[in-house]
């Protein structure tokens, strides 16, 4: 995958599978003719499969490639994209940085990162070709948001998924669009007047607490600031203190209200724009879950072909 410049391996790594696994955000609905959005079981049906035919893939190219499980979302990892709204919340998990942390130490301990990192750069090389393609071109696809996506139509995942989807220009393209809506849905949120406006009002509340920061963005790299060096626990009390006079001051002026408003009537509007790439994306994951129902039959029983 490209968004404009080539990645280090383990970082390109992670930012293809995420891409590989991401939902099209939102809430469940039925396309025109896709039939009905696959439940997070089906999702996760989906996303195994599509780790073993990668595993598999990768091992007859000569490379290891082990089958992860996505980690759970606990009650820390929670998205706050216009300025914290929950008291509660911002007084338990302040900004999420233990979540944060937990993540890293996650990303840091997956098998595929640690295998990437042990190889040399040469035989890096030669892994990440097999897994992407030897460049990031023959598949392109503009998200909603105007940024261009491209990857490669050769290596491992590109055969998993188009074992998966059948049409791989077609899946690639959906998926950039719908799982870009929601980043196209926040932005028209932070362009209306109406949202800079209670921006304002909550800038001067946190002023008058103390905290003269003139955005949630602001206030949320300030706690970035004040914890940097210090202890985790001493961290942890820092960021949590700013979180919770950020959420007090959003339910205390029209910002959590307008947001929350702006944000339903743009994630309705994105939608709309977009309900026939919807449609497609789960006309083709609920024609592909099946087969990837067999595959994952197959590797949980010990078998090796779909």
């Amino acid at each position: 995958m490209r968004r404009g410049r080539t990645a280090p391996v383990a970082a390109t790594l992670a930012a293809a599978l995420a891409l590989a696994g991401c939902g099209a955000g939102g809430t469940p609905e039925r396309g025109r003719d896709g039939g009905a959005e696959p439940s997070a079981s089906q999702s996760r049906v989906l996303a195994r499969a599509e780790q073993i035919l990668i595993s598999r893939c990768m091992s007859a190219k000569g490379f290891t490639y082990a089958v992860t499980e996505p980690a759970p979302d606990g009650a820390e990892r929670r998205s706050f994209p216009y300025g914290l709204d929950d008291v509660e919340w911002a007084r338990a998990h302040g900004y999420g940085g233990r979540a944060e942390r937990a993540a890293a130490e996650a990303r840091a301990a997956d098998p595929n990162q640690r295998y990437f990192h042990r190889l040399s750069a040469r035989e890096r090389a030669a892994a990440r070709t097999a897994l992407m393609g030897a460049s990031p071109t023959g598949l392109s696809a503009t998200a909603p948001t105007g940024m261009t996506l491209t990857a490669g139509k050769d290596g491992c995942i590109a055969q998993a998924q188009r074992t998966l989807y059948g049409d791989l220009a077609a899946w690639f393209r959906v998926k950039v669009v719908t799982m870009n809506l929601r980043p196209a849905q926040e932005e028209r949120v932070r362009r209306d007047a109406r949202y800079a406006e209670a921006v304002g009002r909550w800038a001067q509340c946190m002023k008058e607490a103390g905290r003269p920061y003139a955005s949630p963005a602001e206030s949320r790299q300030a706690a970035a600031a004040l914890a940097e060096g210090l202890p985790p626990d001493r961290a942890d009390a820092a960021e949590t203190a700013l979180a919770a006079t950020e959420a007090t001051c959003a339910t205390g002026t029209p910002l959590a209200r307008v947001s929350r408003a702006l944000d339903r009537a743009y994630g309705e509007e994105v939608r709309a724009r977009h309900r026939d790439d919807i449609a497609l994306r789960h006309r083709l994951q609920n024609d592909a879950l099946p087969k990837a129902e067999r595959v994952v039959g197959n590797h949980t029983s010990g078998g090796s072909h779909a």
